[in-house]
């Protein structure tokens, strides 16, 4: 298996709807997915951010998805090797990081001061465990979901 710093980012996009059919964009690493999971880095982050401006169909627009970019990188580099970004949401008025780590001190530490860069949105972090990666192969479509009775992804809560 890959060390998970070392495999190369492989994006894909998945396109969905909503209930009344406005866009969901989904972009995954399809490489890490499919070479999941990483041994050491079992902790599953979310990372929400509402949105300033969006667009009618609830996406950002132009001038966001560049704010937004500025915060990504913002992010990613913050994160450093103590985890990585594998997969982006994009639904109506959102955008959801979701990040696979091996420690969530420097989650900690942005709820109470966010990193230079990332001030130009709020956002919102939850965590959890997830060290078989469920969470990112279900929405690789490697994976189904759990049925009711079985466990699924991480299991966590607001830092």
């Amino acid at each position: 298996m890959a060390d998970l710093l070392s495999v190369l980012p492989r994006w894909v996009t998945l396109r969905a709807a909503t209930e009344d059919g406005r866009p969901v964009v989904v972009l995954v690493d399809e490489a890490v997915a499919l070479s999941s999971p990483h041994d050491g880095f079992g902790l599953q982050v979310g990372l929400g951010v509402q949105l300033g401006e969006p667009g009618p169909d609830g996406l950002p627009g132009p001038q966001e998805k560049a704010a937004l970019r500025v915060f990504e990188q913002a992010m990613v580099d913050a994160v450093g090797a103590t985890g990585r970004l594998v997969a982006t949401i994009t639904l109506p008025g959102v955008r959801e990081y979701l990040i696979y780590a091996s420690t969530t001190a420097w989650a900690q530490q942005w709820a109470q001061t966010p990193p230079e860069g990332m001030t130009s949105h709020p956002f919102g972090l939850q965590a959890g465990e997830d060290p078989h990666w469920h969470g990112l192969r279900q929405m690789a479509g490697l994976e189904a979901p759990p049925q009711e009775d079985q466990p699924g992804t991480a299991q966590g809560g607001q830092l």
